[in-house]
């Protein structure tokens, strides 16, 4: 059985179920529906914070777990089925042997939200969660009431996602796949009205054989844009430049200049002062947006790779501005709007400060991302030393294409300490991770662990005053990151602050 072809009219109070509701995507979507008057449920194995706690608070039921009676007795009229599920689940089984119209999140989205709105689909490789969170986050403070889509925890929004009631809508697009059913990315559904284009990199080894798998993709996304000056690229970065080369779009889309480099290009960072030690300083930014006078903003978001996302939003705003009957914003408001963005969790979170050890948590878990965190760690602590944990637990960090990659980003901290891979017998022998060789290619200054708590054990012993920590990892470290202020602070009480 495939799944509807053509979308089924739905009307209020009419029963969405959602299969696998715990994930991050679907959950902020299984909120989305509630909001438009849908009754939704859902099912899920093992759901936990802070999605299960979202889902609670909004008074969504969840089944656990999994099984054949949840979707039969749901009485439901679409189901929304999660993209980690497959074939031979129990529940998907019983879905696909009812009849019950079934569809993904990405089309569900597309198809019920988006159609009537002036979506804003925030891709590429890195830095898509923060600048869909910044995005929205402007928007909001501009008083354009925009619909939000984003795939992590804003600290400056009531929630991850919102319907508005603006024309504009900000999503997160994940070049992943969508269902088990449809291998394309998810956001070709997200029928892009514009399209910021941050970077290109290889990613998600596990679904996408080579980087030209992943550029037909993209490739797909910015032909869904009718007027390719409303894909606002990044011109500083080699693989969109690539892409866009390959598809002749070169002078035809918005240029930006995110590291300044590109000197015609419609927006441009003219400089990036840091602040002095410490991680709640302001940084300052200079970008010259074509026929304004250069701003000068200052924001709470470290190191060069937020800069660029910053640039990315100036470059959406002047285009949206450029739209017949488009609201207008005035500079004053946006510099307000900037600094009060203090992030996303997860992102470069100071967790504890203790015996004078600051500890931090990243979702880094690609090269280049751990790469950009550590040189803003450098940056904003110069005189300490900087530890570095990581943690290689997602599907791309499990394999050993990036190894050598990852020892070199790695190897810009003054310790490692490397978390437990865990084995996933679908990657070939020869294709796993291997944390000691990845130590070893690192040198004297790593070391891997077959346990985190060990790793906990190890960190706390040769910690000292003016240490910097940072646990990068995209799951949850076995929560060894919230235990180790403590811990610093019972070692060495007198020092504690």
């Amino acid at each position: 059985m495939n799944p509807t072809q053509t979308p089924i009219e739905l009307k209020a109070g009419d029963v969405v179920y959602f299969m696998g509701i715990g994930g991050t995507g679907m959950a902020s979507v299984a909120g989305l529906a509630q909001e438009a008057g849908y009754k939704v449920i859902g099912s899920d194995a093992n759901i936990y914070p802070p999605m299960s706690t979202m889902l609670e608070n909004l008074g969504i039921a969840v089944r656990t777990p999994y099984s054949p009676e949840n979707i039969l007795t749901s009485g439901a009229q679409l189901v929304v089925v999660a993209n980690a599920l497959s074939r031979n689940h129990v529940e998907l089984e019983a879905m696909l042997g009812s009849g019950i119209p079934y569809t993904s999140f990405p089309a569900f989205l597309g198809d019920y939200f988006l159609g009537h709105r002036k979506s804003i689909v925030v891709a590429g490789t890195h830095g898509k969660t923060t600048t869909t969170s910044l995005l929205a986050h402007v928007l909001v403070q501009l008083g354009w009431d925009p619909g939000y889509l984003i795939g992590g925890i804003p600290r400056t929004l009531p929630r991850s996602f919102a319907l508005g009631k603006g024309p504009l809508f900000a999503i997160e697009g994940d070049e992943y796949d969508t269902a088990f059913f449809d291998k394309d990315s998810k956001f070709l559904h997200y029928r892009p009205r514009y399209v910021i284009l941050n970077n290109i990199e290889f990613d998600h080894a596990d679904i996408f054989p080579s980087l030209e798998a992943i550029e037909a993709q993209f490739t797909k996304l910015l032909a869904r844009v009718d007027d390719p000056a409303r894909i606002l690229a990044n011109v500083d970065d080699p693989g969109v430049v690539k892409l866009l080369g390959q598809l002749q779009l070169t002078h035809k889309v918005t240029r930006v200049a995110t590291r300044g480099e590109t000197a015609d290009a419609s927006v441009r960072l003219l400089s990036l002062a840091p602040p002095t030690e410490g991680r709640d300083a302001a940084w300052t930014l200079r970008i010259q947006v074509a026929g304004q006078a250069p701003l000068t903003l200052r924001t709470q978001l470290a190191g060069p790779h937020n800069a660029a996302n910053i640039c990315q939003i100036l470059a959406c705003l002047w285009q949206i501005s450029q739209q017949k009957d488009a609201p207008q914003w005035e500079p004053r408001a946006l510099e307000d709007a900037i600094a009060s963005f203090t992030g996303v969790k997860r992102r470069l979170d100071r967790l504890s400060s203790a015996a004078d050890v600051e500890v931090f948590e990243d979702f880094a878990h690609h090269p280049t991302a751990v790469k950009a965190v550590i040189e803003s760690m450098r940056t904003l602590y110069p005189s300490r030393r900087l530890i570095v944990a990581f943690e290689p637990k997602n599907a791309t960090s499990r394999r050993n294409v990036f190894m050598h990659e990852f020892a070199a980003s790695l190897g810009l901290a003054d310790r490692v300490l490397i978390g437990p891979c865990p084995v996933d017998l679908r990657i070939p022998g020869d294709q796993r991770m291997n944390t000691e060789v990845m130590a070893h290619l690192i040198g004297e200054r790593a070391q891997a662990f077959a346990d985190n708590e060990e790793l906990l054990e190890s960190l706390v012993r040769e910690a000292r005053a003016n240490d910097a920590i940072v646990f990068m990892s995209s799951g949850s470290f076995s929560g060894i990151q919230y235990r180790i202020g403590d811990r610093l602070a019972n070692r060495l009480p007198n020092q504690s602050c």
